[in-house]
């Protein structure tokens, strides 16, 4: 997915925007710069007359000496005054602003190079993806998250996966997506070892979409495009992914189309609502996937959503990205009800495994749950 090696092209991005917002501010002081200095120098000959005759005044003794300090000092105060260029303070933030992106930019360069093999990950995966045996623990935290964690994913069937909070759902898929790797165990690929694939490659296989997904402050057109930078002029694409995540509405009401900001602060922008935005990120996976990625995330994306508009948006994504590799995080069992499998996580291990009517039928920890869920929703005339 785009987004894994996309610091170098946000920074270029926003860079490009500041310059040409500065641009005119900058063409602006040009073509002023004679009349300021024809004006200044009209000041200071102004303010020149009026001390030579203050100072005249003061001599001749037809001015007291207090009247003219405190004359000569209202005429410095005003040059002081005159002397300040209103706006500078914003063009030298602009400016630091503009400092500090390059910094970045050359920071992202220094870092575009993720530690790892060279194989290529296209077609992956064709059969499983495997979990052995792995441990993992975050730096400068001691109790690890997977102590020894074993889990197969098959390939192009939906998984949901399921767990109190801590049990280590998000964190599995930042191992799958290689933003971390094991301290002990593998991750295998088709029986390939996830650390000997090239991480570019194996990046623009995984589609992922998270609950605090992001709202970058550019066009509605980047902001889809952003899924996949390496198609991101395939327009066809972009605009076939908004009307399949339901985003299309949203840009027609823009009054830039797809070229809108969306931000209030920049000039001709728009703000989006909290469920536009949700359709935005979900048109953004929905490219990466048309764009070739394999493997699609879907971690708690709508879950400001209700539970039903949650199931309907679930119930459409299954339906449009069957054939892929599809892994859903949710707290809602109306929502992992509808994948080919579920598992449960519980200490960082799998404590259960199935479909969903199997699991409610073993009676176990999944059963609980879904039962302890479907009661609330009873009481409050929902539906689990």
């Amino acid at each position: 997915m785009g987004a894994f090696n996309a610091a170098t092209w946000l920074v270029d991005r926003y860079r490009g925007g500041s310059l040409a917002v500065m641009r005119e501010v900058w063409r602006r002081r040009s073509e002023g710069w004679l009349a300021a200095v024809g004006i200044y120098g009209l000041i200071a000959a102004a303010e020149a007359a009026v001390m030579i005759a203050v100072a005249g005044e003061a001599v001749a003794g037809e001015l007291a000496l207090g009247q003219a300090v405190v004359i000569a000092g209202a005429i410095v105060a005003a040059g002081g005054l005159a002397a300040y260029h209103d706006g500078h303070w914003y063009v030298d933030a602009a400016m630091d602003a503009l400092d500090r992106l390059e910094a970045l930019r050359q920071r992202a360069g220094e870092l575009g190079g993720v530690v790892g093999g060279t194989a290529a990950a296209d077609e992956l995966p064709r059969r499983t993806i495997r979990f052995e045996g792995v441990r993992f623990a975050y730096p400068g935290h001691g109790a690890p998250v997977f102590a020894e964690l074993d889990l197969e994913i098959e390939a192009g069937r939906s998984l949901a996966i399921v767990g109190e909070n801590g049990a280590g759902k998000t964190t599995l898929v930042k191992l799958l997506a290689r933003l971390y790797d094991p301290d002990a165990g593998r991750i295998t690929v088709d029986g390939v070892d996830l650390r000997t694939l090239d991480p570019r490659s194996w990046h623009r296989r995984v589609a992922a979409i998270f609950q605090d997904f992001t709202q970058f402050e550019l066009s509605a057109e980047d902001n889809v495009a952003f899924g996949a930078l390496h198609r991101r002029g395939d327009r066809a694409a972009v605009e076939r992914a908004a009307d399949q995540a339901g985003a299309g509405p949203v840009i027609a009401r823009l009054a830039g189309g797809w070229q809108t900001p969306l931000s209030r602060e920049l000039k001709d922008g728009a703000q989006l609502s909290g469920g536009e935005w949700q359709r935005l990120a979900l048109a953004r996976a929905l490219f990466a996937v048309q764009a070739g990625a394999g493997v699609l995330v879907l971690d708690e994306p709508t879950a400001s959503l209700d539970v039903r508009g949650e199931a309907e948006v679930y119930e459409r994504f299954l339906e449009l990205t069957r054939g892929v590799t599809t892994i859903a995080i949710s707290h809602r069992f109306s929502t992992v009800r509808r994948a080919d499998r579920i598992v449960v996580l519980e200490h960082g291990r799998v404590v259960e495994d199935g479909r969903h009517d199997e699991l409610v039928a073993a009676g176990g920890r999944y059963a609980a749950m879904y039962s302890l869920q479907a009661s609330r929703f009873d009481d409050g005339g929902g539906d689990a």
